[in-house]
């Protein structure tokens, strides 16, 4: 018969207390470990239920229970409660990973679109990111340190791109989308695309 083991992420733990008599020892030379505050937390961590590692993965999207069914195999079945469009709901493991992976790429695109007024030309400063060409994605996707490379080498051959400037105080991204929509939108099984025009 199967168990169904429910943790939420507000239950306190009792495990693993009273170990703050145990300082770390000093080594030859005055060596030291890490402080005794960072090794029970780490002690923690290796002792908490794997729930609790799944719910800080999916913190983005509101996770706030893992529920694990086990049989005499092991684990079975393992869902996450998270909020989607104002609703607690149940999803499998599998669709919360894909609405994550969703909200990481609207994330990056955000970045990269923030960044047009600093590396586009003025006239394509505000394309949405479905109009952008392959080469303005790759240079909006570039972190600061590589687009600081790629402008000194395009510098030295003679064909300087758009000269940076500050870090832009104005023109937010114009694709924003909350959180629960990129769940919905995973639940639904839709993969997002890069040449998908955002509103």
């Amino acid at each position: 018969m199967a168990e169904q083991i429910t943790r939420g992420g507000n239950q306190a733990r009792g495990r693993g207390r009273g170990r703050a008599g145990s300082a770390p020892r000093t080594g030859r030379g005055g060596a030291q470990g890490p402080p005794l505050a960072a090794q029970l937390r780490q002690l923690d961590r290796l002792q908490e239920p794997e729930e609790m590692a799944v719910l800080r993965r999916y913190k983005e999207l509101g996770a706030t229970q893992v529920q694990s069914t086990y049989g005499v195999g092991g684990l079975l079945d393992r869902k996450v409660l998270i909020s989607d469009q104002g609703n607690l709901v149940w999803r499998s493991v599998a669709q919360v990973d894909n609405a994550l992976q969703q909200l990481n790429l609207l994330k990056e695109r955000e970045r990269a679109l923030a960044r047009r007024e600093a590396r586009l030309p003025e006239a394509r400063r505000r394309a949405s990111w479905g109009s952008l060409t392959p080469e303005e994605r790759r240079i909006l996707l570039l972190s600061q340190k590589e687009f600081n490379s790629f402008r000194a080498r395009g510098s030295t051959a003679g064909n300087t791109p758009q000269q940076a400037a500050p870090a832009p105080q104005q023109a937010p991204p114009q694709e924003p989308r909350a959180v629960t929509s990129v769940v919905a939108q995973a639940n639904r099984g839709d993969d997002a695309s890069d040449t998908e025009d955002e509103n």
